[in-house]
Parts: structure tokens; sequence; C-alpha cells
């Protein structure tokens, strides 16, 4: 996409510069609970955006999914921070697509066997969403009581194709 050419004293207002700019959004839950259970994985709702140029990609209304405005290639980028309070036991996250059932391909992320917690995980890769698609990210922990981590999770659409 070519730099915009803009002339002194002209004046540029948000709207057309957004429109330069791919849809993004980055969205953070600084505390969400994660029941415990091996089995049990839960979508992690989010609270707030970090940032983002389209404000359809995250409501609360729907406070699990990042949305893609428009059809295209999207990097999903994220990290999780477990807890201290995880202790030994392994804890895993995951990103679905349009409310699947299982991940999506090598989007799942793991804290290491044997940790003592306090450690953060990161994942990024590409997923093909229509308009509308959305990304849901899913935690689990064989943890004895319910742990509290630390999540984002963001959507830049790289392509429209």
């Amino acid at each position: 996409m070519p730099d915009p050419i803009v002339q002194p004293g002209q004046t540029v207002r948000a709207g057309p510069i957004n429109t330069l700019v791919q849809p993004h959004v980055q969205a953070l839950a600084t505390a969400f609970a994660v029941p415990s259970g091996a089995g049990t994985y839960t979508a992690c709702a989010f609270a707030s955006t970090l940032s983002g140029n389209h404000t359809g990609m995250w409501t609360a209304g729907q406070p699990t999914r990042l949305i893609a405005p428009a059809a295209g290639v999207y990097l999903i980028h994220g990290g999780i921070t477990w807890p201290g309070a995880l202790g030994t036991a392994d804890a895993r996250g995951e990103i679905r697509i349009g409310g699947a059932s299982t991940p999506a391909p090598g989007t799942r992320v793991g804290s290491q066997r044997g940790s003592a917690g306090n450690m953060q995980v990161t994942a990024s890769g590409s997923v093909q969403l229509a308009a509308g698609g959305y990304i849901e990210l899913y935690l689990n922990t064989q943890s004895a009581s319910a742990i509290t981590a630390v999540v984002t999770l963001g959507i830049t659409r790289i392509s429209a194709t």
C-alpha cells in the first residue's frame, strides 16, 4: 500500500487514515479465572481492548470473540501468563475458529510440565476468516483449584485473500 501524500497546510482526518491501516484489535483479560479439571476448556472472556481500529472486532456483548470485519488472512497473536498458584499442574491454551470444538492447527500452547507457574507462553500464526468469522481462546488447567491467568489475544488482517 503506498504511503499517503500530505501537502503542506492540508488537514488529514482520522477516518481516511484508518482506512489505510488493516483492521486490528488486541484484547486483554487481566484476571481470567480458569476452572480446574483436566477435561474442562473454558473460553476466555476479555474485559477490554488494549488497541484496535475497528470497534466491531470486540464487544462486551460477546466478550470471548475477536471478530473479523472483512474476509481475509489474519495474523493471530497473544500471550498467557500463568500464575504461581499453578504449582506443578499443567495448563494449556488453544485458539479455536468459529465455534469449533478443537483448536486451529498449530495454535495450542502449554505450560512446561512440572513448572512452578509464574511463566508466560506466547502464540502466533495465521488463519483465514470470512467476514464475521471469529476466533476464541480456550484455557485449561489440571490444577486442583481454579487459577487466574493474565491473557492477551489479537488479530490483524494481513491480506484480503
